[in-house]
């Protein structure tokens, strides 16, 4: 077994609307040999819990087995958006017949002491938004909190550089209502972490002043005890 070091780029799409590159820098680690059963390749289990979490979302086992296998078994965020940007390949055949048609199994595997981060856009239900309508809202969170890393370097430069790195992954969810927004905008301020909460300008659907989406973007662990229990939209 051997490591060596591979440049690769990808795009995902976890939500409508919301593209983003999935990988540009990562390590590869060569898989000696194939078996059979369920799509598994000698040296590598998927995470039961991440291969649960993408159950639940409705792909099937063998697609989140995939997407464990070629996002280096990170995290279900990353399988999740490597399964929709390939939607057309054969997702649910088995993993090892994908690698038969490869000279070598290979899974991404990231740096042990690289931290990864995410953006997440809390999208306010309550007020029954189109759907480009929230497509836009998203897009101005996103701009928003890149400006504010951008502009304090000297605070968010690694965050920026890591998350432009590594996947630039945006995840969409769901709110309750502008009072929420607000409560979990004031946990992302009191971790230190850019956030950034959208008030519309009325011009379409809504009324001026509107809080629509709320950005928030940190380690994926601190943004997790954040928005962690909120669900996709």
């Amino acid at each position: 077994m051997f490591c060596k070091f591979f440049t690769f780029n990808q795009s995902a799409v976890v939500v409508p609307f919301v593209l983003f590159n999935i990988f540009t820098q990562f390590y590869i680690v060569r898989m000696d040999q194939d078996i059979g059963g369920a799509g598994l390749c000698s040296g590598f289990q998927p995470k039961e819990d991440i291969v649960n979490t993408l159950l639940t979302l409705g792909f099937s086992r063998n697609a989140a087995i995939k997407g464990c296998y070629y996002t280096g078994n990170y995290s279900a965020d990353l399988a999740a958006a490597w399964i929709i940007e390939n939607q057309d390949k054969n997702l649910d055949g088995p993993l090892e017949e994908d690698l038969e048609f490869e000279d070598e199994g290979e899974m991404a595997e990231f740096p042990e002491d690289i931290d990864l981060y995410k953006m997440v856009l809390i999208v306010n239900m309550e007020l029954n938004m189109g759907v480009g309508k929230v497509a836009a809202q998203c897009a101005h969170a996103a701009l928003a909190l890149h400006r504010i890393m951008i502009e304090n370097t000297d605070k968010f430069g690694e965050m920026v550089m890591s998350w432009e790195q590594f996947g630039e992954t945006k995840i969409v969810l769901k709110g309750d209502n502008a009072a929420q927004l607000k409560e979990l905008a004031q946990k992302a301020e009191s971790v230190g972490i850019p956030n950034y909460l959208v008030h519309d300008a009325g011009r379409t659907q809504i009324a001026a002043g509107s809080q629509t989406v709320l950005g928030i973007i940190g380690k994926i662990d601190t943004v997790d005890s954040i928005s962690g229990k909120l669900k996709l939209l």
